[in-house]
C-alpha cells in the first residue's frame, strides 16, 4: 500500500476459495435461522386460520400480529438472498462474483435461477417506498370511470382532509390467501437454501487436505451443520461489538488501530 493511501475496510474482497467459503457461510447461517422462524410463524398463521370460519371477521390485532412477524422474517431472508446494495453481501450477488472469478463451477437449477430473480424483484419493490404505488393508485382511479364518460370526467385527488385508513378487521379470505402465499415462499426459500449448501460443499471440495474433518467413518470433507444452543445470551455474545465496529467502518471512523476499536465499542456501551 503506497504512502498516503487509506486502507479500505468497508468492503470484503473475495480472492480465494477460503474467502468464498467464509462469505457464503456468513449467508447460510442466518438464512437457516430466519427460515426456521419463517416456517414457525407461517404455521402459526395457519393455526389462526383454523380458529375462524369463512363467515367470521378476523380482528386486526390478530391478523396484523402474525402478518408482521411473517413479513419481517421474509424481509430478513430477502436481505441475505437477494440484495443489490453495493455495500452488502447477498447470495444472488456473491454467486455471480464466485462464478466470474472461477471459484465456483457448479450451475444453478433453471428453477432456482428463476426464483432468485423473482425474490430480487420482491426485494426491490418491498424495501422501498416506490413511486409506482402513487401512479398505480391514480391510474386505477381513472380506470374506474366508465369508458364512455372518461372524456368528460376529470379525476382529481382529495387533498384536504387527509384520510387515514385504519383497518379494524379482515375478511377470512385475506388470511387464507396469506397462508397459501407463505407456503409458496417457504418452498422457494427451501430450494435456494439447498443450492447455497450445494455451492458451499462444492467450494469445500476445492480446498486442500487440511479442510478434512475426522468422523466415525474416517476423514471426510462433507460439510457438517451443527446446532449450538445458547442460554442467557448477553449483548456481547449477540454481536453488539461487531455491530458497533461495523457501523464505525461504514461511517469511516475506523483506521485499523486497537484504539479505534476500543473507542467505537465503548461508545456503544455508553
Amino acid at each position: 500500500m503506497s504512502k498516503g493511501t487509506k486502507k479500505q475496510y468497508k468492503q470484503f474482497t473475495i480472492n480465494t476459495v477460503e474467502d468464498a467459503c467464509l462469505v457464503l457461510k456468513s449467508l447460510i447461517v442466518p438464512v437457516i435461522i430466519d427460515l426456521e422462524k419463517f416456517k414457525m410463524y407461517s404455521d402459526e398463521a395457519e393455526q389462526i386460520l383454523k380458529q375462524y370460519n369463512r363467515k367470521t371477521s378476523i380482528p386486526a390485532g390478530v391478523y396484523d400480529s402474525i402478518h408482521d412477524k411473517v413479513l419481517y422474517q421474509q424481509r430478513e431472508l430477502l436481505r441475505f438472498l437477494a440484495d443489490h446494495q453495493s455495500a452488502s453481501f447477498s447470495y444472488i450477488e456473491v454467486r455471480k462474483i464466485l462464478v466470474k472469478k472461477k471459484l465456483l463451477k457448479r450451475e444453478l437449477l433453471p428453477e432456482s435461477n428463476k426464483i432468485l430473480n423473482e425474490l430480487l424483484d420482491v426485494r426491490n419493490w418491498s424495501f422501498h417506498n416506490v413511486q409506482s404505488m402513487l401512479t398505480a393508485d391514480l391510474e386505477l382511479a381513472k380506470n374506474s370511470v366508465p369508458e364512455e364518460l372518461r372524456e368528460s370526467v376529470e379525476i382529481r385527488p382529495m387533498l384536504n382532509p387527509v384520510i387515514i385508513r385504519k383497518v379494524k378487521s379482515y375478511d377470512w379470505k385475506m388470511l387464507e390467501d396469506f397462508v397459501d402465499h407463505n407456503k409458496i415462499r417457504e418452498a422457494q426459500f427451501d430450494l435456494i437454501l439447498t443450492e447455497m449448501k450445494a455451492d458451499y460443499q462444492s467450494l469445500m471440495d476445492e480446498l486442500p487436505e487440511s479442510s478434512y474433518i475426522i468422523t466415525n467413518k474416517g476423514l471426510s470433507r462433507e460439510v457438517q451443520y451443527i446446532e449450538y444452543e445458547i442460554n442467557d445470551q448477553t449483548p456481547n455474545s449477540a454481536g453488539r461489538n461487531i455491530a458497533s465496529l461495523s457501523m464505525g467502518i461504514q461511517k469511516g471512523k475506523y483506521d485499523g488501530t486497537a484504539a479505534a476499536i476500543e473507542k467505537l465499542t465503548m461508545e456503544e456501551k455508553n
